[in-house]
């Protein structure tokens, strides 16, 4: 009998924050469990053991892999070496000449790549391994993602549900190799001589390996280079990552294990390298489903403590929900909803909420939610293509969709709710046209003929404010917070849409959370569609203008582009 997920992880270490955990892939995932034993290696076949699971060796690169607690991915133990660079050079005939000032062994850490070439040299791992029948397509090399750098530097909010003060100061204040400053002897490679009462003996990079490990076996996680990280549509491809330090760094807050380095994805610099992870999608479900059992159980017993006993589990998850930020899903009969009016306030039946706006006009008083999107997706047969890799939650907006999944769901909704009969035949849902859009978000009487021609014309008016103040008030939308001056919000990624200041009319969410579709082909290009409103990625002042405009193609999908619709009704 082939037991091949029934593992025994101990996992009271990993308990971090709740993903919004991929069952459906998982249940595709066990209805094709024969054919995809085919792609397992053989080591995968037959009753599993932990232990089995917690190693990889680059046959290529002859690299050890490992695990560390609060990520499903395998960190190699060295920074990317000059050997192993150079054979990539040589087999894929990249176009690569950077050379440091300094003179490296074949066991130093290659420098001078971009995120692009560190990319290009995962993708080509990837390649050759697959090729040489090494890796199955489920299994990878890539970047780590910061959450996944996190994991590796031992951050407690990657191993905990809740972090006291105390904690959390740690996580700010800590090293990669603990709270002692200046470091101990064999911390890492810095900068020669300038922290005072350390050495490390190496004026520039040092060969890999040559300093103390992390509990895992990682080596090099402070100092020696700079590595890439990489969130995959997470951020544009403008701007990169760096973690870890260099050997030219000496300032404590730069070697800090929560420290995050912004720069040009172009940069090239002899303190910068990388590392890469190996990544198994089947291994990763199956370890995920695990560490969300355990944090389940414990969240319940916590939940039980504080109601004094037992508690029925539905209203556990409610409550959970609703700690959250999250409603619970529950939808409504649609026999008790009212039919929808020109003029007056609507729920329909995936309980989406109307405001009138003028007219037989009715718009969408938020943006569309994952779970309502995920209905359609259902009903269709569908799959997300393009869903954001960060979590989200059901009521989160969706994103990542193209211009023609929202107009399909459109049309779906539509057919629905003139079977409930809460539309009339001739009423459809539909994404707002771009004067539409401006008049929701309170933008009236702009200047000229098409979408183009307006963007960005009318400079003092934004979603939250018709006098052009800026920034918005703290709170009251998401935005990429980071980057904008005296503001703040409470989101990294999306917000659940109900956190969205409404404007007069019952709106909310036009400048921030998710940027929306309209309905509005770009002036002079039928492959290319109107993007309004910012989103939690934006942060330029000019481009959260209520007059701004995107021009995007209607094929692509984006983390940050969404959806509202509204839905007009027949003439009377």
């Amino acid at each position: 009998m082939v037991t091949l997920l029934a593992f025994e992880y101990s996992v009271t270490a990993l308990t971090i924050p709740a993903p919004v955990f991929p069952w459906p892939l998982l249940m595709r995932f066990f209805r094709l469990l024969p054919a995809a034993l085919l792609l397992l290696p053989v080591s995968w076949c037959g009753a599993q053991k932990p232990e089995e699971l917690t190693e990889h060796t680059s046959a290529t690169m002859a690299e050890r892999f490992v695990a560390v607690p609060g990520s499903s991915v395998l960190f190699a133990l060295h920074e990317t070496t000059v050997m192993q660079w150079e054979a990539f050079l040589e087999s894929s005939k990249y176009a690569w000449n950077y050379k440091p000032y300094f003179e490296q062994g074949a066991d130093h850490p290659v420098v001078g790549v971009t995120l692009q070439d560190a990319k290009a040299f995962c993708a080509w791992l990837t390649d050759k391994e697959r090729a040489d029948q090494k890796l199955n397509m489920a299994q990878s090399y890539r970047l780590p993602t910061q959450a996944e750098w996190d994991a590796a530097v031992a951050l407690l909010r990657t191993r905990k549900v809740d972090l006291t003060v105390d904690e959390r100061v740690q996580d700010e204040r800590i090293f990669p190799w603990g709270m002692r400053w200046p470091p101990p002897p064999k911390a890492g490679n810095f900068a020669e001589g300038e922290i005072p009462g350390y050495e490390d003996g190496f004026p520039f990079t040092s060969p890999v390996g040559r300093f103390a490990p992390s509990s895992e076996g990682l080596y090099d996680l402070a100092g020696n280079v700079w590595e890439w990280c990489w969130d995959v549509q997470i951020r544009a491809e403008q701007e990169g990552v760096l973690r870890g330090g260099s050997w030219a760094y000496f300032r404590p807050e730069c070697l800090r294990s929560d420290y995050v380095y912004r720069v040009p994805a172009t940069m090239q610099m002899p303190t910068i390298g990388f590392r890469c992870v190996f990544e198994d999608k089947q291994r990763s479900a199956a370890l995920l489903a695990v560490m969300e059992q355990s944090r389940q159980k414990i969240r319940d017993e916590r939940r039980e403590q504080m109601m004094g006993g037992p508690v029925d589990k539905a209203e556990v998850e409610a409550m959970r929900k609703k700690m959250a930020g999250e409603e619970v899903s529950v939808l409504p009969d649609p026999a008790k909803l009212a039919p929808a009016a020109a003029g007056k306030p609507f729920m329909n039946s995936l309980g989406m909420d109307f405001v009138p706006v003028g007219g037989k006009l009715l718009a969408g008083s938020q943006e569309v939610r994952m779970q309502d999107f995920e209905a359609w997706l259902k009903a269709a047969g569908r799959t997300w293509e393009g869903k954001p890799s960060f979590l989200l939650g059901g009521t989160h907006p969706a994103a990542g969709l193209s211009w023609q999944d929202a107009h399909d769901f459109c049309e779906w909704l539509t057919k629905r709710d003139i079977g409930f009969k809460l539309i009339p035949e001739k009423a459809a849902y539909r994404l707002p046209s771009d004067v539409e859009w401006s008049q929701m978000a309170g933008l009236k009487d702009e200047a000229g003929a098409d979408p183009a021609a307006r963007a960005g014309a009318v400079k003092d008016h934004f979603p939250w404010s018709a006098k052009g103040d800026f920034p918005p008030p703290p709170m009251s939308t998401n935005l990429d917070a980071l980057k904008v001056p005296e503001y703040s919000d409470s989101y990294s990624y999306t917000a659940p849409v109900s956190t969205e200041a409404s404007n007069e009319m019952g709106v909310s969410g036009l400048g921030g959370n998710v940027s929306e579709w309209c309905g509005d082909s770009w002036p002079g290009d039928d492959t290319a569609r109107v993007v309004r409103g910012g989103s939690w990625l934006s942060s330029d002042k000019d481009k959260l203008l209520t007059s701004a405009r995107r021009r995007t193609p209607a094929a692509s999908t984006s983390p940050d582009i969404g959806f509202r619709v509204v839905l007009e009704l027949p003439a009377p």
